[in-house]
């Protein structure tokens, strides 16, 4: 199990606390599932799901209503006090209508009149002896159903059966670093020789097609940040010409790293190029003449959406060198390609140039780019798909479901990419 914190799980794990903060139990149950799947880095995620799920689960089955409280039933002393004083009235009206008789119409040999009160006589409250209680038989408890867990899904893009996945982009560039810093060896070989191995194995396989531009800088004069020298104007592939010319590239010790002029250099080499345009940078360092090379792609990108950076970092020293070629490629609607030596550098530079796609969420955040034939793990919603080719291909509204799995397709008609959306249970990866 992976130990160690990547971008794609911060970002999972920061996704997943902001759901537990909004109540959005499902939703941070997916995020953090994720993390805890794809690195044990962060020891605080189980609890954190165990939490979400209980929380989910007293929502779901939510607090029996009150039992209503009994009547009360009238004490026996207000009923005894009620009683006497209907008596106390009643003996008042006879004493008062015996006092309106005229004395006169009653004889001298009258007896006098007895007047005899009774008081009714409260008969005592039997109270009732109380039958035994039966002992209640025991209830097997019920199960509490557990709370469900969402499960996140799966999203891909992938060539449909029986086809065969498109070369490169049509309109390649290639910006070569060449200054002082290449000239550092790895594993006996410099780093230049390397790179102009890679490269030159990489213009070999390239179809006849393909339109090719080359840049490189730091490889003529030392400390000269105006030195970067368009090798190979946008053309027809040229192969064993363009070899000679990569063949012919040679660092001067002291040379200097002028990324952002390269980048706004090979944009106006560019201008009048149609289609997709995809600029590949290999560098093994960081600007060093003053310019802000993320700034440089990310306004080239915006002003052609169809300019594409994909950065590779070679042998890179520093982590603050590689956030930097990270964000040149991020902003630049491109890829990022690590390569510690000769063999990663030849595969970066192969997967650099494939067919990728990119996948966007409802608040426009990226949250994966990869080759075509790579799937991606996701929690449910809708995303955008955007798949990158001459001509731009953007699936708008694509639905990921928990547990399943949902792939973009793509068929090779006559030349031209057609697409359509497979999903379901029984989807093969």
């Amino acid at each position: 199990m992976n130990t160690e914190r990547t971008p794609e799980t911060d970002r999972l794990y920061e996704q997943g606390m902001a759901w537990m903060r909004e109540a959005r139990w499902e939703e941070a149950i997916a995020a953090l599932s994720q993390v805890r799947a794809l690195s044990r880095a962060y020891p605080d995620v189980d609890a954190l799901i165990a939490d979400a799920q209980l929380k989910l689960e007293i929502e779901q089955v939510g607090v029996p209503p009150a039992s209503a409280p009994p009547r009360p039933h009238p004490p026996r002393a207000a009923l005894i006090g009620g009683l006497t004083a209907l008596t106390l009235i009643v003996a008042a009206v006879i004493i008062a209508l015996i006092g309106r008789i005229d004395p006169s119409s009653v004889g001298s040999a009258a007896q006098p009149i007895m007047l005899s009160i009774g008081f009714p006589t409260i008969a005592p409250t039997r109270t009732p002896t109380p039958a035994p209680t039966a002992t209640p038989i025991p209830v097997r408890p019920t199960a509490t159903p557990a709370a469900s867990v969402v499960l996140p899904g799966t999203l891909g893009v992938r060539m449909a059966s029986g086809e065969r996945l498109p070369g490169a982009t049509r309109n390649l560039a290639i910006i070569l670093d060449a200054s002082g810093s290449m000239l550092a060896r790895i594993d006996g070989a410099p780093k230049t020789v390397i790179a102009r191995q890679a490269l030159i194995a990489l213009v070999e396989r390239l179809p006849a097609t393909t339109n090719v531009a080359l840049r490189t800088y730091g490889h003529r004069r030392a400390d000269d940040c105006s030195d970067t020298e368009l090798v190979q104007p946008p053309a027809p592939l040229q192969r064993a010409d363009l070899i000679n010319r990569i063949s012919a590239i040679r660092p001067v010790n002291g040379g200097r790293t002028p990324m952002a002029q390269s980048l706004e250099d090979m944009a106006r080499d560019l201008a009048d190029v149609d289609g997709e345009v995809l600029i590949v940078l290999v560098s093994d360092g960081d600007e060093t003449c003053g310019g802000d090379p993320v700034a440089t792609a990310a306004a080239l990108h915006a002003a052609n959406p169809r300019l594409r950076v994909s950065v590779i970092g070679f042998n890179i020293e520093e982590e603050e060198w590689r956030q930097r070629l990270e964000g040149i490629a991020e902003y630049g609607g491109g890829a990022y390609f690590d390569a510690a030596n000769a063999a990663q550098l030849a595969d970066a530079l192969e997967q650099a140039i494939a067919l990728t796609y990119r996948v966007i969420d409802r608040q426009e955040n990226q949250v994966y780019q990869g080759r075509i034939g790579s799937t991606v793990t996701l929690p449910p919603g809708v995303y955008r798909v955007e798949i990158s080719s001459d001509a731009a291909m953007t699936f708008e509204t694509v639905f990921v479901e928990s547990g399943h799995t949902t792939f973009v397709e793509l068929r090779d008609e006559q030349g031209v990419l057609r697409t359509s959306i497979v999903a379901g249970d029984d989807v093969a990866p």
